[in-house]
């Protein structure tokens, strides 16, 4: 008994797990036309809230977290939903012709979850 209590314990404090790929399939509405997207994969804990940070990206750049209703700039605030998975695109934008001509990004959570983003070109 005491076992199950310590599994079930350490699944509830586990921190999510970000998963991030080359973005398929048609774009959101919300989204910008000229930067480099990706599918942003995140699972944990059903309702459990996370907050995602956009970090180490390239001055000039901006990191976007995007859902069919808004993008977020370079943060955002997550409820998993009851599924334990939620899909968000996240865009590395351009904002800047003097900006370098390369960036990539570390998204990391409150929770001590990250994720490196592979650099993206413009």
């Amino acid at each position: 008994m005491l076992a199950a209590v310590l599994l079930a314990s350490l699944v509830a404090s586990a921190p999510a797990r970000l998963e991030i790929a080359p973005w398929s399939g048609k774009d959101l509405v919300t989204t910008t036309t000229s930067a480099a997207k990706y599918r942003l994969v995140v699972t944990g804990r059903p309702n459990a809230k996370l907050h995602l940070a956009a970090t180490e990206v390239a001055d000039g750049w901006l990191g976007a977290f995007c859902t069919p209703t808004v993008c977020a700039p370079m943060q955002v605030d997550l409820s998993i939903p009851k599924s334990g998975q939620a899909i968000l695109q996240f865009e590395l934008i351009r904002e800047s012709d003097t900006a370098p001509g390369r960036s990539g990004a570390r998204i990391a959570g409150d929770d001590g979850s990250w994720v490196d983003v592979p650099p993206a070109t413009r």
